[in-house]
């Protein structure tokens, strides 16, 4: 047996045996939680809920609370059922009554008519309700509890009806001033809040942090799996975001498309000067004026980075003429191409044999005739799959665009990465989507490929 295929079974068994042992670890998990007494339990649970705590309103309400574990119940998802006695500030008896006087405050800043933030109201209402708070009653209420066994130890699952008793009607004061539009003034006159940030910074002074989802008790391949769930939820379904990366491609697929006309375009006519200049014996002051143009925008546009190309065309040239970023990237990634077509198209017409021009000439063609019946249909049919090609690497380069604002592909997920603060899905969905269009292109140009050939023989 060679080494080779040895080492081919070797790794082969590594692979199978990886596999098994994957899926044995998969399904042989425990679904009972660990062993625990009360009073861990009631450390835990406490410690948990003074942690979501953050403000300094909500720091007194924490210190103040505590949370007794009457009973231990364990589940069947790895969770421990804990039958509870929660004293707690009664904080919704206290703010509600307040609600007008929070409402009425005005958004208009003393100097000026900038609109107040959320965090400009917060500052304003902050001392009051600490105030307010710091005279709550507690009350003392009976809650069931779940801690759920993840591998980072036990983990309460703070679902909204156990905030609302643990920080005496948290949510039901956030949810009332969330909803409300209108408040009452001094004269009973219902009246419209002036701007939401006097809602948000209300809130913000009665903030918790805490993750409402019930926690993940799977295995490392379940917990990988979720969280790509996760992820892949929030950044395209959630909100309807995957329409912002379908308008996004439409967007890089008009602008690529645009771009190559004006490639190809601008490509053929200088690709005809550098080719005229190069074959004719004589050449007069004009065609030596254009020849030196053409050879100095094949130096500068080949020569410098796409990206500096477009900032300049469009924040120093184009924007002060009040040319629209599209139309400027159009322009700036047609003139890119263009150099790189001309090239493209020189070496097909230089390419074909001189013989071929001095068949033209005898049969009485003029050198234009004699390029455009002659020598450009074979040398178009040379260069077409390099042309194709360059279609391709395009299409990647427009992924550039962003930097002028263009809501393009890339400026589209880089709205969505930071909308939910995920790197890495947003930026995976854009290569794939790149990666099929170059696969499907370079296909079509292999097709292509093979059908000259087919033509040829």
């Amino acid at each position: 047996m060679s080494s080779k295929k040895l080492w081919a079974i070797i790794i082969s068994v590594i692979i199978v045996a990886s596999v098994i042992a994957g899926m044995f670890y998969a399904i042989n998990v425990s679904t009972k939680a660990k062993d625990i007494d009360i009073q861990e339990a009631e450390t835990i649970v406490n410690q948990s809920f003074d942690d979501m705590a953050y403000t300094k309103a909500m720091k007194i309400v924490s210190d103040t609370n505590y949370i007794t574990v009457n009973s231990v119940e364990y589940g069947s998802e790895k969770n421990v059922i804990l039958d509870c006695s929660v004293k707690s500030l009664d904080i919704h008896s206290v703010l509600s009554p307040q609600y007008n006087l929070f409402l009425s405050a005005k958004s208009d800043k003393e100097t000026g008519n900038m609109k107040k933030s959320s965090l400009d109201f917060k500052r304003e209402f902050e001392e009051k309700i600490i105030e307010l708070i710091s005279a709550a009653q507690p009350v003392t209420r009976n809650c069931v509890i779940e801690i759920f066994d993840t591998h980072t130890g036990y983990v309460v699952y703070a679902t909204e009806e156990v905030i609302d008793i643990v920080f005496g009607g948290w949510s039901a004061v956030k949810n009332e001033i969330l909803a409300a539009e209108t408040y009452t003034n001094e004269n009973g006159e219902e009246v419209s809040v002036e701007h939401k940030n006097i809602n948000n910074g209300f809130i913000q002074c009665i903030d918790l942090r805490y993750d409402s989802a019930k926690p993940d008790t799977s295995n490392a391949i379940g917990r990988m799996w979720n969280s790509l769930k996760k992820d892949f939820h929030r950044n395209f379904i959630e909100h309807d975001r995957w329409e912002m990366i379908m308008v996004g491609l439409m967007t890089t697929l008009k602008l690529t498309f645009f771009s190559l006309i004006i490639g190809i375009f601008l490509g053929f006519m200088v690709a005809f000067v550098r080719c005229t200049y190069l074959k004719q014996s004589k050449k007069g002051i004009l065609l030596k004026f254009m020849n030196g143009i053409c050879q100095v925008y094949l130096t500068v546009i080949r020569g410098t980075p796409a990206i500096v190309q477009i900032l300049i065309m469009h924040y120093v040239i184009l924007l002060p003429m009040g040319v629209d970023k599209f139309v400027s990237a159009v322009i700036c990634f047609g003139i890119n191409s263009g150099a790189y077509v001309a090239e493209i198209v020189r070496g097909g017409i230089m390419s074909i044999d001189e013989g071929q021009t001095e068949a033209g000439r005898s049969l009485g063609f003029g050198y234009m005739a004699t390029m455009y019946h002659i020598v450009f249909p074979q040398a178009f049919k040379a260069v077409l799959p390099a042309l194709a090609n360059e279609f391709v690497v395009l299409l990647k380069e427009t992924s550039i665009a962003f930097t002028i604002g263009v809501a393009d592909l890339m400026k589209e997920v880089n709205t969505i990465r930071a909308a939910t603060y995920t790197p890495f899905m947003p930026l995976l969905a854009a290569a794939v989507i790149y990666l099929i269009l170059v696969v499907i292109l370079s296909k079509l140009v292999s097709l292509l490929e093979r059908r000259l050939r087919k033509s040829e023989r």
